[in-house]
């Protein structure tokens, strides 16, 4: 039986925890566990960075409300696994909320991507970088899942990615005429690469520089590191381009429910900040270029 098991045996057992409560907490940890698995981590081995990022995770998928719920999960969890001596400390004991609910999204201009995906490319890290730019501002993933796309999962034909969300949720998401050429294109250098590797059946879309599956935190280091290239002193994540592709949709007039469905959000409530951004867009633009919005 597994760690996980355990604890959710003894919390059922031991500690008498509701039907409900108990269902709760397996719910949780079965997510994480799922996580996990598809990053090859494991419990024992999660580091504090790796909770930094799971949070980080959480924080774009869920609300407020079930971002707390699931990280009192994982901290009572892991004070078991202390009490049991089975890890000395807690990865997410220190682990908070940001406070997201008090600050709107960072999000860039279309020239600042424009700008992005124009820089000069000499190496195939650099391809694959300004793939995996290019592939999150067009389809709108999370990192978690551009990073799990398989070469086999992209139809060409109809221009659409085959994406699994969280709980198992599946939704296609799409990409335009001038993105299949560059995709195409990537591709056909993947390929070339990953023979020289050896390791031409690597099924990864997204590849690292070791020929294996892009770590999911490689993909943030990317980003740092492009940060500083292009000398921006805002934030610029994953999480970043993704605003940005949902908030440049909503800003030509897209319907807040298909930019819903696009992004993968199960309440419309999460996709509503796009709207908030798009209005205090509008009041910048109005008040750096209307003539009367400077007069006194």
């Amino acid at each position: 039986m597994g760690l996980i098991e355990d604890f959710i045996s003894y919390i059922s057992t031991v500690r008498a925890l509701s039907e409900n409560t108990v269902k709760s907490y397996s719910n949780d940890l079965g997510q994480w566990q799922r996580y996990m698995r598809n990053r090859d981590l494991d419990p024992v081995s999660f580091t504090r960075n790796d909770a930094a990022l799971y949070a980080e995770y959480l924080e774009d998928e869920f609300e407020e409300r079930s971002v707390l719920r699931k990280l009192t999960a994982l901290r009572t969890f892991y004070g078991y696994l202390e009490k049991k001596g089975i890890v000395e400390s807690d990865p997410f004991r220190d682990i908070s909320m940001r406070r997201k609910a008090r600050r709107l999204p960072s999000v860039m201009t279309e020239e600042e991507v424009r700008s992005l995906l124009e820089l000069p490319r000499s190496s195939f890290s650099d391809e694959r970088d300004h793939m995996l730019f290019l592939f999150i501002y067009n389809t709108g993933c999370r990192i978690s899942e551009a990073v799990s796309v398989s070469v086999d999962d992209i139809e060409f034909q109809r221009r659409r990615i085959r994406i699994m969300g969280k709980g198992g949720k599946e939704r296609f998401v799409f990409f335009s005429v001038s993105t299949a050429d560059e995709m195409r294109d990537y591709i056909s250098k993947r390929d070339e690469y990953l023979m020289k590797l050896g390791k031409s059946g690597e099924k990864a879309f997204l590849v690292g520089d070791k020929g294996g599956r892009l770590p999911f935190s490689s993909a943030h280091i990317i980003f740092d590191r492009y940060r500083a290239i292009m000398g921006w002193q805002k934030e610029f994540t994953p999480h970043t381009l993704r605003h940005s592709f949902a908030t440049h949709l909503m800003d030509r007039g897209a319907d807040i429910r298909l930019v819903q469905e696009l992004l993968g959000h199960e309440s419309i409530s999460t996709t509503q900040i796009y709207t908030h951004v798009s209005r205090s867009r509008l009041k910048k633009v109005y008040d750096e270029t209307h003539p009367h919005a400077k007069e006194q």
